[in-house]
């Protein structure tokens, strides 16, 4: 299986990598937010912009992906609109979202681009197509807030993310049983195991998927979110926490 080298780090190379979101509402909590990972365990950040108040400001979302590169020179950084439909904090068109990923994208500010895999196919291809031109990873993407596909569907979402150019892939599911919390895990190391050529990204959300966010080792998902105070998705766990538990679970006895 392919692997994807970010400044420092190999994503789908030994432990499941750490990667803590950005979750503020402005610049100056943006900043604080980012002072305050000094300290914590964790491999690479996520901006998620979607819960910015002026996210609709195209200007004061590239002013704020600046700063962050400004005051996170070395840090693997991924950037993510999560549109409303999945489970992000604004509803915005089809147009402005592909816009403002494209200005991302050709910032030169950014190493990884969240995609949404579900945005519209040509549109998703395109946005893959300039990733891959301005030397960005693409992340093809899809969460279901509501329930929990059956395994056949999940590894049928994962090879179309891989068949569209994706260099990571990723899903995230809400169980709504602990079967639910197996299902996920069991397409996850089936996907990795039979099918997978570029690393992927699985998860439960909520407090019954905790275990699915600490289990990559075991079902083959290569990163995995830890909350740097406010979480971004439900079940997040403390990234200290979680470093912590990753070690005991990947050291050699």
């Amino acid at each position: 299986m392919n692997v994807v080298k970010i400044k420092n780090i190999t994503i789908g190379e030994g432990a499941p990598k750490i990667c803590v979101p950005l979750v503020a509402a402005d610049l100056a909590a943006l900043r604080a937010q980012i002072e305050a990972l000094a300290g914590l365990e964790f491999d690479l950040v996520e901006f998620r912009a979607d819960f910015l108040k002026e996210v609709e400001d195209a200007d004061y979302v590239m002013g704020c992906l600046a700063e962050i590169r400004r005051m996170l020179p070395d840090t693997p950084l991924l950037f993510t609109f999560r549109t409303a439909v999945e489970g992000g904090e604004h509803a915005v068109a089809a147009e402005y979202y592909f816009a403002l990923l494209h200005a991302a994208i050709g910032s030169g500010h950014i190493d990884l681009a969240d995609i949404e895999l579900f945005a519209g196919e040509e549109q998703v291809k395109a946005a893959v197509a300039l990733a891959k031109a301005k030397g960005v990873a693409a992340v093809l993407c899809n969460h279901d807030f509501d329930k929990t596909p059956s395994k056949a569907e999940i590894i049928s979402r994962l090879r179309c993310m891989q068949d569209w150019g994706a260099d990571i892939c990723k899903i995230a599911v809400m169980p709504q049983s602990d079967a639910d919390v197996l299902v996920l895990l069991d397409a996850t190391e089936t996907m990795y195991r039979e099918h997978a050529v570029q690393p992927l990204i699985t998860m439960a959300m909520g407090q019954r998927g905790i275990i699915s966010r600490l289990a990559g080792a075991v079902s083959g998902s290569a990163v995995t979110f830890g909350a740097a105070g406010k979480a971004s998705a439900p079940g997040q766990i403390a990234a200290n926490d979680l470093r912590f538990i990753l070690n005991v679970l990947t050291q050699k006895v």
